[in-house]
């Protein structure tokens, strides 16, 4: 089974994602692609299932990862999808959390998609990655520098898509007893 992870960052947190749920994918045995949405904006989805996502900035996934959702609606909707969003809301509080749910464009999209599901990620973030003024805001709500994701629930979570993906094991006649079993 093809799969394609594709993503849509700035810092590489998002991209480290995507690299992590293709590594628990071609552990199972899938062919798992990982790609930049940006650079894959120009070629038709053809896998057998995705997994999609973005770094959140301002309460919105990246235009990118936004276009191509756009673009190939009509064919992600055909096919299994999973969408997840990494960024500091979960990291900076419920409040946050709460509002980061359903980033745009998804709040739009999700009707005509019909993802299996969205999970949000804490994501890295660094001094480097903001302004003065970004800096004051992110410490004056309580923001911690540095790599927030959560690996075990990454690797939890790819790890129940590809349970969902595998074929559901064929029944066969036991050849001595005439009893089935899974096998």
């Amino acid at each position: 089974m093809r799969v394609l992870i594709g993503y849509a960052g700035v810092h590489g947190s998002t991209r480290g994602v995507a690299e992590r749920v293709a590594a628990t994918f071609t552990a199972r045995g899938f062919q798992a692609e990982v790609t930049e949405l940006a650079a894959g904006a120009d070629a038709a989805p053809d896998h057998d299932a995705y997994v999609l996502g973005s770094a959140i900035h301002n309460g919105r996934w990246l235009p990118e990862a936004a276009e191509y959702l756009r673009r190939y609606t009509p064919e992600l909707a055909r096919q299994p999808l999973w969408l997840y969003s990494v960024g500091l809301a979960r990291v900076l509080g419920e409040w946050f959390e709460k509002h980061s749910q359903n980033p745009e464009p998804l709040s739009s999209l999700c009707d005509l998609l019909a993802p299996v599901d969205h999970h949000l990620f804490a994501g890295a973030f660094e001094r480097d990655h903001t302004s003065w003024a970004g800096h004051v805001v992110f410490r004056t709500l309580g923001g911690r520098y540095g790599d927030h994701r959560d690996w075990r629930e990454i690797d939890a979570w790819a790890t129940g898509i590809a349970h969902r993906l595998l074929p559901v094991p064929l029944k066969k006649e036991h050849h001595r007893s005439g009893l089935t079993q899974d096998r």
